[in-house]
């Protein structure tokens, strides 16, 4: 368990500076492949993007390079991380979640939050989910890692697919869709699980 979440990845930003390391991605390319499993929740062009627990705003720097434009806002707890990104993307909106206080955004991307392990995770990512989605007009999508691994480390965080489907659908919205399909390492078999929670069918 990491006790300091704040702490830790201020040392992994020292370490490893603009980087996927420093959000604890092993490479850009496993980074990026999950970038694009949460962008496709929906139509993002033009849209009003919230990313939640956005690092060094990598993702932005992604939807840049593909020539995705969006209204951005980055949310993060960590304070090196929100100064790096106002530098990178003067243009963008970065800060803590209650900096936007009132906002609401069409679609909120979640990638990597829940991955740490902390005291209470399921009630994290639960109270989490319930008061972003209030915070999305369309849509939101998440990524956790998945229970059904053969090695599980002792910081991470791993879960059912089926009990966090089922807390969306019983507790959230009914309109659920649970990727747990594809492969970040080619060859190597699904460790993570993407969910897609909507206002409405699809």
């Amino acid at each position: 368990m990491i006790n300091d979440i704040k702490a830790h990845y201020d040392e992994l930003l020292r370490r490893y500076g603009d980087s996927p390391e420093a959000v604890q991605y092993s490479s850009q390319e496993s980074q990026e492949r999950r970038f694009e499993l949460l962008m496709q929740v929906g139509n993002l062009q033009g849209k009003s993007i919230l990313d939640f627990g956005c690092g060094t705003a990598h993702l932005l720097d992604y939807m840049t390079r593909i020539g995705l434009e969006v209204n951005y806002y980055g949310v993060d707890i960590v304070d090196g991380f929100i100064d790096l990104c106002r530098k990178k993307h003067p243009q963008a909106h970065f800060g803590l979640l209650e900096n936007f206080s009132g906002l609401t955004f069409d679609y909120v991307l979640v990638g990597g939050v829940f991955n740490n392990r902390m005291a209470d995770n399921e009630g994290f990512y639960k109270s989490t989910l319930i008061e972003l989605f209030e915070r999305c007009r369309h849509g939101l999508s998440f990524n956790m890692m998945s229970a059904y691994v053969d090695y599980q480390s002792p910081d991470l965080y791993y879960e059912y697919p089926e009990k966090v489907f089922g807390f969306l659908k019983r507790e959230v919205t009914p309109y659920v869709t649970l990727r747990n399909d594809y492969e970040v390492k080619p060859g190597v078999i699904p460790f993570d699980f993407t969910v897609y929670a909507y206002r409405g069918g699809q």
